[in-house]
């Protein structure tokens, strides 16, 4: 069970115990609570910590023994950050180190540690780091969600999972870890020159084994420069291996943002008919590299292009075509082109197992061409589709093209969802109106629909009108 507490943050506040401490002393049952998450309506100081020490962890009634779970989190949105630039002196320094003493001697226990404040800056990494001191000799589990600065040598040799953001500017990026342990890896901003003997206690081993390790994620920090290997072994904290030879045998989840041409991972040892999912995302040139993995199978596949130079447009079809016909995929596989510059081809586009395609802008023609050309493609989103010439908006003109017997015309069997944001033009319009039409007639397996809401009436008038000539309208849900 879990025990909720939200101190105030100001220093004029108090804090208080929310309804889920009042249930649990009212029933008695604290001994039973096992995670202590600390809600803080702000962001992390040295007062806030030092009443959260006084006035939280010394109330009566409470056993603080059994718990073993410890999360301070800050406020709920994702996008509120608070850049702090206050100086961590000597005497904030031991005022810190004091009052963490209190956490300590109370939460004694503490194998999982969840650090999830919104301060970026020099006092929150160094509270974090703090935290990382006083625990990671005995962590199980440790996350992080801002950089941390680590001032111990060591995690607890029964850490099983790891997921921090990291200081490449710091000496010692990360404690030494244990890789035969760790169940869950996920690191960002991984430095180019990441040395993976962070991992190994042998600094003389050429074969780190992750023995157990199940999901791995590593999020490079960006960089469009090719490096080379005289660079890299001129960085390398280890200085002792170009390349580290990395074994992944019980790998199921595998995702790198930002892959670096040369990356370890793409010269590991990974049991690829076993893993399950593969995620790939940045720049088309990151991308590049990460077909030198040697995937012949896996269950979901996910390549998401944040951008892409017109002079790799013929490259992006070779890597796509590569992942998109060459890989057998189990269930699913997604594309995403985040960028409204790349130009689509359906001429060079040979992407057999695709089930799922995300585009920023894309014309009507050839989003009719992609779905006869994808017999894969369950689903659809388009961010901008761009209109050309208008089909009138008119049934018959609707009804003509689906007897056409022109192939552009054979629509794929399985595409289940479309959603388009919006239009090149004001909308409702004949020309969308007339469009949208066209593609829900002609798509027979469509069974939801997502369009601009002023479009919604016109196409659900028309799916009433004519859905006992045409069965499957009957079958779509429009949002």
């Amino acid at each position: 069970m879990e025990l909720t507490l939200s101190p105030g943050s100001s220093l004029n506040s108090r804090p208080f115990w929310t309804s889920n401490a009042e249930l649990f002393i009212s029933r008695r049952c604290l001994l039973t609570a096992k995670r202590l998450t600390i809600e803080l309506a702000d962001v992390v100081t040295p007062e806030c910590l030092r009443r959260i020490a006084l006035e939280v962890l010394k109330l009566d009634k409470v056993d603080w023994q059994h718990i073993n779970a410890l999360a301070i989190t800050g406020p709920s949105s994702a996008f509120t950050y608070y850049i702090d630039t206050v100086v961590v002196d000597d005497q904030t320094s031991a005022d810190i180190a004091h009052t963490l003493q209190y956490f300590k001697r109370n939460l004694r226990n503490i194998v999982d540690l969840n650090l999830a404040y919104s301060n970026v800056g020099s006092m929150g990494s160094y509270i974090c780091s703090c935290f990382g001191a006083i625990y990671g000799g005995q962590l199980q589990a440790h996350r992080a969600s801002l950089t941390v600065p680590f001032t111990f040598v060591e995690f607890s040799r029964n850490l099983k999972v790891l997921e921090l953001t990291l200081d490449s500017s710091a000496a010692r990026i990360l404690p030494s870890v244990c890789g035969e342990t760790l169940v869950v890896l996920k690191l960002e901003r991984v430095p180019l020159n990441l040395a993976w003997h962070y991992f190994c206690y042998d600094v003389f081993a050429r074969s780190i084994v992750f023995r157990r390790l199940a999901i791995l994620h590593l999020g490079y920090e960006a960089s469009g420069m090719e490096i080379t290997k005289e660079e890299i072994q001129s960085k390398s904290i280890s200085g002792a291996h170009y390349y580290d030879q990395l074994c992944f045998p019980a790998l199921r989840q595998l995702s790198i943002t930002n892959c670096t041409p040369d990356c370890d991972l793409l010269y590991a040892d990974i049991p690829f008919p076993e893993l399950k999912v593969v995620r790939l995302s940045g720049h088309f040139d990151n991308i590049r590299h990460c077909s030198r993995l040697k995937l012949s199978w896996v269950g979901d596949l996910s390549i998401e292009i944040h951008s892409s130079e017109p002079d790799e447009t013929a490259d992006v079809y070779k890597v796509t075509n590569h992942f998109f016909s060459g890989v057998c995929i189990g269930r699913t596989a997604s594309l995403d082109f985040n960028t409204e510059r790349f130009p689509l081809d359906p001429e060079l586009i040979r992407w057999a197992n695709l089930t799922r395609l995300a585009v920023v802008v894309v014309d009507y023609v050839t989003v009719c061409k992609l779905i006869a050309l994808l017999p894969s493609l369950a689903e659809l989103s388009v961010f901008t589709l761009k209109l050309g010439v208008s089909l009138g908006g008119e049934l018959d003109m609707a009804e003509s093209l689906y007897s056409s017997a022109d192939p552009l015309l054979a629509w794929g069997e399985r595409l289940a969802t479309i959603r388009i944001l919006e239009f090149s033009e004001h909308c409702p319009s004949a020309v969308a109106v007339g469009s949208v039409q066209d593609l829900i007639l002609h798509a027979t397996s469509l069974a939801y629909l997502y369009v601009p809401e002023p479009l919604g009436p016109y196409l659900i008038e028309f799916v009433d009108k004519k859905k006992s000539r045409h069965a499957h309208l009957g079958k779509i849900s429009i949002f």
